[in-house]
């Protein structure tokens, strides 16, 4: 399997003094999409990172990951878990994302770990990819706002 890790990010143009496209001086908060995409069938390995790792540019604020796969699961749900700076975001293990039996998507904004400094890391960990039909063709979103 591969993986890679694609930014995205909104951008605004404008003056903000009035102009069309501006923001008229109100504040705005800057959205950040990370992305990992992990080819093939999924192997779990909840103890090895074998996955790319992500530096974060800036302070942001985790609000939300999702996940697609193109073969859905089966017998199990496909368990991902996130690490920032080699510690699980998810403290609350049962909170992590999945992507149930028999889906193809998946999502949730419930984190124990919100907060991420610049020049924290991320490492995206398989926990567990199904029993009967292993999930594959994962993508896994995490979404960030500015503090």
């Amino acid at each position: 399997a591969t993986a890679a890790i694609a930014e995205s990010k909104i951008t605004f143009s404008g003056s903000g003094h009035g102009h069309t496209g501006g923001t008229d001086g109100k504040a705005i908060s800057v959205n950040r999409a990370f992305t990992w995409w992990i080819d093939g069938t999924l192997a779990a390995d909840a103890s090895t990172r074998t996955y790319a790792r992500y530096v974060v540019p800036r302070a942001l604020t985790i609000t939300r990951i999702s996940a697609v796969v193109e073969t859905a699961p089966t017998s199990a749900s496909i368990l991902v878990d996130i690490h920032n700076n080699g510690t699980t975001i998810w403290s609350t293990q049962a909170n992590r994302l999945a992507i149930t039996t028999g889906a193809t998507t998946g999502n949730t904004s419930t984190f124990n770990t919100t907060a991420l400094a610049q020049d924290d890391y991320l490492d995206i960990y398989i926990d567990q990819v199904g029993s009967g039909t292993a999930g594959a063709g994962l993508s896994v979103t995490l979404a960030c706002t500015d503090p």
